[in-house]
């Protein structure tokens, strides 16, 4: 943050403008108008600053968790190894033991096989007319379809045809202020 941002912030935080908004104030002239953008120029680079400290914070304490919990994870790892090795000792004399005592168990548990489809899989299964393994999804060309309505005051939407179109209804949005301040390049 440069010195003209800086006093932009202090000169903001000196006013009363944003401590009692009753007082009245307005902006009514191009140069408060003006006052106003530079004022939401510097709070928007200060909470750029604020937002690279705290993204630069986070970096350094994913790195510090990850450094402090591998080791632990590596000897997790190690041991959950050695325990399924003694496990599968164990099932060469009896296919059903299990390893258990007060403080954990080892058990096998049967996995479902996994089925790989290749891309083509859709146009082959046409092809042995297996199509009642094909899903099709339908949904509305909302492009086309706003293209071909005529949407009447109310909401209510009718069909080329005439037909009022019961399951489509528009609700009217009004306008939305945007404010742009030069140089905006917000998170």
């Amino acid at each position: 943050m440069n010195a003209l941002e800086k006093y932009e912030l202090e000169e903001l935080e000196a006013s009363e403008v944003l401590k009692d908004e009753s007082h009245g104030w307005k902006i009514d002239s191009l140069e408060s108008a003006d006052w106003a953008f530079r004022k939401i120029a510097a709070l928007k680079k200060a909470n750029k600053e604020i937002y690279q400290l705290a993204d630069k914070e986070r970096e350094r304490i994913a790195e510090w968790e990850t450094k402090e919990t591998q080791s632990n994870q590596d000897s997790i790892d190690f041991f959950e190894h050695k325990l399924a090795d003694y496990l599968r000792e164990l099932r060469k004399n009896d296919p059903k033991v299990k390893i258990k005592t007060p403080h954990g168990t080892v058990n096998t548990r049967k996995q479902a096989d996994l089925w790989e489809y290749r891309a083509d899989a859709v146009d082959t299964l046409k092809k042995l007319g297996l199509t009642e393994f094909i899903k099709v999804t339908e949904t509305v060309n909302k492009a086309d379809f706003k293209k071909a309505v005529q949407v009447l005051e109310d909401g209510r939407v009718i069909s080329p045809d005439g037909e009022l179109i019961e399951c489509v209804k528009v609700i009217p949005q009004g306008e939305k202020v945007i404010v742009k301040s030069n140089g905006d390049k917000s998170r």
